[in-house]
């Protein structure tokens, strides 16, 4: 009986310690103002193959795809079909293509296009429709492979337009592979590397506890704290100073024995690789346009209004560049990709591929005028140069497509 009562007493003992604990860890949450709450942030993103992440579908204004769904859009639609005279572009890119800073639904450079090809032919009936197939952070290898393995296999695409290349430029470390899969390198995202890394973890006990302490951060802040100083014991040191200028010692040591313009060229390589796959899809059944994107460059300040001129500030992203500076390594990286870009330009002889140099369109932009919200996203007035230049520079391909291609006879006016 003493026994029992023993037993009791310690768990009772055990569950009142956990509970204080709990109510320990919510108040200093609630007391120091510094989070909006305790647990990590639920995203709106699922696990794909291939691509590493994508949207939930049918959730916040997609389809069930993932894919974002303009005013025009059927959020039931089933892409694995087709009419006879719909022309289907997709356009793959980053955050950029998604759209940041709209005034409307239809402010993305997708729904953009869409709108100025179908003001285009008059002797055909024909129904041009782009889908919206940018996702938040994407790298050229994720739109690659969601050109190669979801869309040109399956979604019956007749173009596939790819617009990206700031995102390459990125080398903070939570973006960075650590390169943990021989010869896959830095192929790959940081988190899809993550992802991977942690089903192999699982099977091991240490890695089971982690998921299990993952699971019930979610619900508990004590087990928040204690699975994310367990993962990363310098978390509560960065939060305290407000900024991240402590970084792991495996990222330390590699940057310290790496170059700036080192860095650039990984990046370069990496970049132009995955361009000059992409392009070798095109072919007489879908055509494709790769496009290197405008950004923002400290050489380009006379062209920029104030605001703008700000986002590129020397103490703004001062080392998030494997711990350069960012605008001087995004520079670097463009006047090099420009280069290469000449090189593929010049090398491709395919009437079914365009490959076209945008980097320099706002090279001449009025001061007055801003196109940027951000140091990558544009405004509407900067869309509406992007949107009419891309149509300008694919619309004669599509044309020259429209008119070989035997199923779109059927859509002449009589």
């Amino acid at each position: 009986m003493r026994k029992a009562k023993t037993i009791l007493f310690a768990v009772i003992s055990i569950m009142i310690a956990i509970v204080s604990l709990e109510f320990l860890v919510r108040g200093a949450f609630y007391l120091f103002g510094r989070w909006d709450g305790w647990g990590y942030t639920k995203y709106e993103y699922v696990y794909r193959p291939y691509i590493g992440y994508a949207y939930q579908p049918y959730e916040g204004g997609r389809d069930r795809y993932g894919f974002t769904l303009d005013s025009n859009d059927d959020a039931q639609r089933d892409l694995t079909q087709k009419d006879t005279c719909e022309f289907r572009v997709f356009m793959l890119g980053g955050s950029t293509v998604l759209g940041r800073y709209l005034d409307h639904k239809d402010d993305t450079l997708p729904a953009r296009l869409e709108n100025l090809m179908n003001q285009r032919l008059s002797n055909y009936e024909i129904t041009f429709s782009v889908i919206n197939a940018g996702k938040p952070a994407f790298i050229s290898v994720q739109t690659l492979l969601e050109h190669a393995f979801y869309i040109k296999y399956s979604l019956k695409p007749d173009y596939v337009l790819h617009f990206d290349g700031s995102n390459d430029s990125v080398g903070q470390p939570k973006y960075w592979p650590r390169e943990k899969f021989p010869a896959l390198q830095d192929n790959v995202h940081r988190y899809t590397e993550d992802f991977f890394s942690k089903i192999n973890q699982v099977t091991s006990l240490r890695g089971s506890l982690n998921a299990l302490l993952r699971n019930l951060a979610s619900h508990s802040a004590f087990m928040f704290v204690l699975h994310k100083t367990l993962n990363d014991p310098r978390v509560w040191l960065r939060q305290i100073q407000d900024k991240d200028v402590l970084k792991s010692e495996e990222d330390s040591q590699q940057d310290d024995q790496v170059a700036m313009a080192q860095w650039v060229e990984k990046h370069v390589n990496r970049y132009m690789f995955n361009v000059d796959l992409a392009t070798r899809f095109g072919d007489h059944h879908t055509g494709v346009a790769y496009f290197f994107q405008p950004t923002m460059l400290p050489y380009m300040e006379s062209f920029l209004t104030n605001r703008e001129k700000d986002f590129l500030a020397k103490d703004n992203y001062a080392s998030e560049f494997h711990g350069y500076p960012k605008r001087d390594s995004k520079q670097l990286y463009y006047f090099r990709v420009r280069k290469e870009f000449a090189k593929l330009i010049a090398a491709n002889d395919s009437k079914y591929v365009t490959i076209a140099d945008l980097s320099k369109l706002f090279d001449k932009k009025s001061s007055e005028e801003a196109y940027f919200g951000d140091y990558v996203h544009y405004l509407p007035a900067g869309r509406d140069v992007i949107a009419l230049e891309i149509e300008k520079i694919v619309w004669p391909k599509i044309r020259e497509q429209i008119s070989r291609d035997p199923k779109f006879q059927e859509c002449r006016e009589p």
